[in-house]
């Protein structure tokens, strides 16, 4: 069974209420839900959440409603707290996280992104959104040489970054988890969109965001 988990943390430290934010008159979570079940592929959708209030979303969508401990809602909860504490309530060959604070991510990245977890059979995997700069990394170089010729950037190999729009775990990695490890080198990293690379952090994100929104295919 693949279940897709959407977390909704009902407090956030950067950008208050951030997971309530309204995009066209939908809720972000809202658009997670909306996303999730539109690509037909999860077994499952749970919305996972420390906000009792959210229980009518249920009955709305039609998806599972998973009432987590305040304690894993906190500013000291880790992400593999809530996906390890996720995977004792709902025994499940796989979760897929759908992170609410992307809510530009197309459902072309979420197909893509479940069929390439699936395909592969990765124990684990992570959004990512590819760079084609040059970049450092305290001071020094990583994808070129100081004393070469200063590659154009179409010619240089570009540099990974997670911007975590979407995640996987396979049950086998319940012990890494355990453990306090998110991924390990075995993990599948996934290109995405530019679009589910905009992540809503700050209210200067969410400005942009709401301008974008009218221009996202879907």
């Amino acid at each position: 069974m693949n279940i897709c988990m959407i977390p909704v943390r009902k407090g956030s430290q950067r950008l208050t209420k951030k997971n309530y934010l309204q995009i066209n008159g939908n809720a972000v979570y809202e658009m997670a839900i909306e996303k999730a079940l539109s690509v037909n592929l999860f077994d499952k959708v749970v919305l996972n959440t420390d906000d009792p209030t959210l229980e009518s979303v249920v009955t709305k969508f039609g998806i599972d409603f998973y009432l987590r401990e305040s304690k894993l809602a906190s500013s000291e909860a880790t992400s593999e707290m809530v996906v390890l504490d996720f995977f004792k309530q709902y025994k499940c060959d796989r979760v897929f996280w759908l992170n609410t604070v992307s809510p530009l991510q197309t459902l072309a990245d979420i197909k893509n992104f479940f069929n390439k977890t699936i395909d592969e059979n990765a124990s684990s995997s992570v959004a990512v959104s590819k760079h084609q700069v040059h970049a450092t990394f305290k001071g020094q170089p990583i994808n070129y040489d100081w004393d070469q010729n200063f590659a154009k950037t179409q010619d240089i190999t570009p540099v990974l970054s997670f911007n975590y729009s979407m995640m996987s775990w396979h049950k086998n990695e319940i012990e890494m988890l355990a453990n306090g490890q998110l991924f390990n080198d075995s993990t599948k990293m996934i290109e995405s969109s530019i679009w589910s690379s905009i992540l809503l952090k700050s209210q200067e994100d969410f400005d942009l965001i709401e301008k974008l929104a009218a221009i996202v295919p879907s």
